[in-house]
Parts: structure tokens; sequence; C-alpha cells
């Protein structure tokens, strides 16, 4: 990692600073970048297009306070998904009032592949009925690794979590995923 921003984050980080500065030809071509990554995750998050919206909005707010302290390390796009992110835990605690489920990063499980050929005929809806029973810090690391192809580092930098980390929280979802899948397979058949 160089110490030096790369020059696709300088770029963005004077786009930042021209559409706070009122540009808005800036303000426009930031929000088209930003705006449908960020609807989609948050929308997958919680389940409703109101607080998708919602946060979103609140996300760019918090986007234009804090341009000031975007120092162009990290891409505009990781620095924003860590403010969306955030914003759709806070939700979620909100919602759940206070059992919302913690990662304790002292669980360590095997390295192991998972095999995931569960069945041909899991559509959507079964993925999504699977997802659903995943904790909050599960599904948006899913989310962000499967749905947006970020890396385990990137997820890492939104989430606030080590690479390590994020492998370990990965690798729970999947295999708590494969067994939801394995039991919507057998409730299909029967």
């Amino acid at each position: 990692m160089s110490l030096f921003p790369s020059k696709q984050y300088r770029i963005e980080q004077a786009l930042l600073k021209s559409a706070v500065a009122g540009d808005s030809k800036a303000s426009k071509e930031l929000i088209r970048l930003l705006s449908s990554p960020a609807y989609a995750l948050a929308w997958k998050m919680l389940g409703k297009k109101e607080d998708a919206e919602d946060v979103v909005q609140e996300a760019f707010i918090r986007l234009w306070k804090s341009a000031e302290s975007f120092s162009g390390k990290s891409g505009l796009f990781t620095y924003f998904y860590v403010i969306v992110s955030n914003l759709c835990l806070d939700r979620l605690k909100s919602i759940n009032k206070g059992f919302f489920e913690e990662f304790d990063e002292l669980v360590h499980y095997p390295e192991q592949t998972i095999d995931w050929h569960v069945g041909e005929g899991i559509g959507p809806e079964g993925i999504k009925n699977a997802m659903d029973v995943l904790s909050s810090k599960q599904k948006m690391a899913m989310l962000m690794w499967a749905y947006q192809d970020m890396t385990a580092e990137e997820v890492g930098l939104a989430m606030g979590m080590n690479k390590n980390s994020v492998d370990q929280l990965l690798y729970r979802a999947k295999l708590k995923l494969k067994s939801e899948l394995e039991k919507g397979e057998s409730h299909e058949i029967k």
C-alpha cells in the first residue's frame, strides 16, 4: 500500500470538494456514481424501499459534512460505503431494540472449502429467505462481497474490520447460508 493517494483517489477527492463547494455538475456526477450501489446495499440490508432511500439520503448528507476529512487514501466508493453500512447497522440496531448480534472475533473456524452445490431448484425467494437468517453483520458482508464484488479488504474497510475478521465472518455466513439452503431444498422435496 502506498503512502500517497492514487491518481483516481485524488480525482475523487477533487470531485467531492467541488461538489461540496457548490459545483452542480460535480454533485450530479457524485450522486450518479454512488447512488445505485449504495441504494442496492441499503435495500437488501433493510428490506424496505423507504428505509433504503432514507439511509442513502442521510449518507449523502454525512458525506457532504465529512468531505474535509476524506483524505483520498481510499476510494470514495469505499468511504461512502462505510457511511451507508454504518447507517444501515444503526437502523437495524434501533429496529431490533438491543437484540443486535455482535460479531465475536475470538471464534475461529478451520479453513475449509465450502461445497456450494445445493440444488438446481433454488430461486431468488429461497436465497432471500436464507439470507434473512444471517446476523446483520454477516448479511452486510455477504451483500458487499457477493452482490457488489468487493474484496474482503474492501468489505473490511467499509465495515471497520480487518481482513481476517471479514474472512471469518464470510466463512460463517457461507456455512449458515449453505445449511439454510439445504433445509429449504429438503422442504421442497417433501
